[in-house]
């Protein structure tokens, strides 16, 4: 499943192409992709790509809106990650704040040592390797 946001990447990816042929540089649309991903602080287009249809299961089938506060906006969702804590996911284009019990839901327990060095934004994890393991940890758990 694509994201909204992957959607608007491969748009980008396909103007950077065309941009790059137009300065008499070619490139292929694959290193268009990989160019946004690392100018995005991902290794590869697959590591970015798999990041976000991964922030699907952020809102796995059973969990419900009372565990969730949501933002249309970032910088609104930020603000009040700030002021009352809890964490902040993404999902397509919004944003949602849960608190501890929806991360456990998720599969994560508070000890995860992943979990730690991600932080509480997880739009802007301090760790990507750690963000990348938390995801997949989250996907396995939520599968099915």
């Amino acid at each position: 499943m694509s994201t909204p946001a992957i959607e608007s990447l491969k748009i980008k990816a396909k103007l950077l192409q065309k941009m790059k042929k137009s300065a008499g540089k070619p490139i292929q649309l694959k290193e268009a992709f990989d160019i946004l991903a690392k100018a995005s602080g991902f290794k590869s287009w697959r590591e970015l790509k798999e990041l976000f249809e991964a922030t699907e299961h952020y809102c796995p089938k059973g969990s419900t809106a009372r565990w969730k506060v949501w933002y249309k906006n970032y910088d609104e969702a930020e603000t009040q990650l700030n002021a009352s804590g809890g964490f902040l996911l993404p999902y397509r284009d919004h944003f949602f704040i849960c608190d501890q019990d929806y991360v456990q839901f998720l599969g994560v327990p508070m000890a995860d040592s992943d979990l730690k060095k991600v932080g509480c934004n997880w739009v802007e994890p301090n760790d990507a390797e750690a963000f990348f393991r938390l995801t997949q940890k989250i996907r396995a758990h939520t599968a099915g």
